[in-house]
């Protein structure tokens, strides 16, 4: 059975959100004077602002960074340096109640190519989004954003979200082989398409957001421009 929120319930994910939002900016502000420099540096740093928020993580913080982003999409953070694309994915909980926010940065100088693949991946992100209403099929959403890769579909290689409470992954499942979920009205429910090309690159972007009836409601705000940050060596 689908999972709907109460307006209380919506408004611990959404608190929960907004903390995300402010650890996944200080931590953008810390890049930039170089503070971190390997995949666990950037985790152990979420772990630690969770806690000086009072608060806990959701799961434990998912940083993989260059070629190792396009081998496994859950990964442990490791002391590799960081370079290339880097996923970055975490969540706090307000309450028990979870949030879920995944973004792309890239260490070093991103070619043309590169740019064009994140590209690819906001924009099938933004259709995945503008999917979402009341009444609407999870298996359309799904298949939307596959269809938009085109070509690249293939590398997408995982659900295109999932809905989000006391448990980091509930139903419905945005998944087309699930084609009896459909959304409702006060679900709250992640959007996060992405490309894995192994031994090469990783591309994820999420966000967490409330069904509506007719405009898109998303609690995540952080920016899912391409933020770069100078190769570390």
């Amino acid at each position: 059975m689908a999972l709907i929120k109460t307006k209380q319930e919506q408004d611990y994910i959404k608190q929960a959100c907004v903390v995300t939002d402010k650890i996944f900016s200080e931590i953008v502000c810390e890049l930039k004077k170089g503070i971190y420099k390997t995949e666990i540096d950037i985790a152990r740093a979420i772990s630690k602002k969770t806690l000086d928020c009072g608060l806990k993580k959701a799961f434990s913080p998912i940083v993989t960074s260059g070629p190792r982003a396009g081998n496994e999409i859950h990964p442990k953070p490791t002391k590799e340096k960081l370079k290339g694309f880097t996923i970055v994915d975490f969540g706090v909980r307000v309450n028990g109640y979870c949030s879920d926010m995944t973004r792309t940065i890239f260490f070093g100088e991103p070619s043309k190519k590169d740019r064009e693949l994140y590209d690819m991946v906001l924009k099938g992100q933004l259709i995945g989004l503008a999917s979402v209403r009341d009444g609407a099929s999870c298996v359309l959403a799904d298949k939307n954003v596959r269809g938009f890769f085109g070509k690249y579909k293939k590398y997408f290689i995982h659900t295109l979200g999932h809905g989000v409470g006391k448990r980091i992954h509930e139903r419905p499942r945005i998944y087309e082989k699930y084609d009896k979920e459909f959304f409702k009205t006060g679900m709250v429910v992640t959007i996060e398409p992405g490309i894995y090309i192994s031994k090469k690159l990783g591309i994820r972007i999420e966000d967490t957001m409330v069904v509506n009836t007719k405009d898109v409601r998303v609690y995540t705000k952080s920016t899912k421009k391409l933020l770069t940050f100078l190769k570390i060596y």
